[in-house]
C-alpha cells in the first residue's frame, strides 16, 4: 500500500508565500535628449550620403545603358564631324538620330563603307561621311 501525505485545509491557510522576484521590471533611468539628438543626426547623415550617391550614380547608369549619347564634334581628319559609339549603339540607329527625316539607307551605306566593317565598339569614334 501507498502512502499520500498532503496539506489539509487548515494549514494550506497558514502557508505564507514568500515572492522571491519583484512582479514589476526594476525603473531604469530615462535616456538624455543627447541620446536622441545623436540618433537623429545620424539618421540623417545616412540618408544625405544615399541621396548623394542616387544623385551621381544614377545618371552614369543611365548613360551607359544608352540614356544618352555624346554629340557629333568636329574631327581633325578633314571630315565634318564623328561620333563616339555608345553601348548598344547600331549603325541604323545612328543614322535615324543624326537625320531623323532623311532615309537612313544611303546614310549607313556609306558609314560603313568608310569605317570598314560592320561591327561596332562601345567608345570607339565613328567618322560620320560628309553630307551630300
Amino acid at each position: 500500500m501507498a502512502a499520500v501525505a498532503h496539506a489539509s485545509p487548515a494549514e494550506i491557510r497558514r502557508l505564507v508565500l514568500v515572492r522571491t522576484t519583484p512582479l514589476a521590471a526594476p525603473s531604469v533611468a530615462p535616456r538624455p535628449i543627447s541620446v536622441y539628438r545623436r540618433r537623429r543626426a545620424f539618421a540623417l547623415l545616412v540618408g544625405v550620403s544615399i541621396a548623394a550617391a542616387l544623385l551621381f550614380t544614377v545618371p552614369a547608369l543611365l548613360a551607359s545603358f544608352g540614356g544618352g549619347s555624346v554629340p557629333a564634334s568636329p574631327s581633325p581628319e578633314g571630315r565634318s564631324a564623328a561620333y563616339v559609339v555608345q553601348p548598344g549603339d547600331t549603325f541604323w540607329e545612328i543614322a535615324r538620330r543624326l537625320r531623323p527625316d532623311d532615309d537612313p539607307r544611303p546614310f549607313v551605306a556609306r558609314m560603313v563603307a568608310d569605317h570598314g566593317t560592320p561591327v561596332l565598339v562601345a567608345g570607339e569614334r565613328l567618322l560620320l561621311p560628309d553630307p551630300a
